[in-house]
């Protein structure tokens, strides 16, 4: 049970799309490999992630993260950001609580 499926919940009956599934398994990794983020993104999920084109032919990542756990990607938020800016190499990472 511990795959990155588990690292994002969607509404019910909606299926996660490839993009989404890529966004959870980066997440996945990250818990597995960085010491600095493993406590902290244990309990952590995703809603949903989107690719967006922004000017000047960038891409930029948003990721959908549940309201209530808002204080706790506040707390590893830069590191979080950087971390994903790496493995997704020349977008941009946004976190919004919904």
């Amino acid at each position: 049970m511990f795959t990155a499926s588990r690292k994002i919940q969607k509404e019910k009956g909606l299926e996660p799309t490839e993009f989404e599934d890529s966004v959870a398994q980066a997440f996945f990794d990250l818990e597995n490999t960085n010491q600095e983020l493993k406590s902290d993104l244990k309990d952590l999920y995703i809603n949903s992630a989107i690719q967006i084109d922004v000017a000047g032919n960038k891409k930029a990542v948003i990721i959908h993260v549940p309201f209530r756990l808002r204080k706790c990607f506040r707390k590893i938020h830069v590191t979080l950001v950087r971390e994903l800016e790496k493995k997704f190499s020349g977008k941009d990472v946004i976190l919004i609580a919904t």
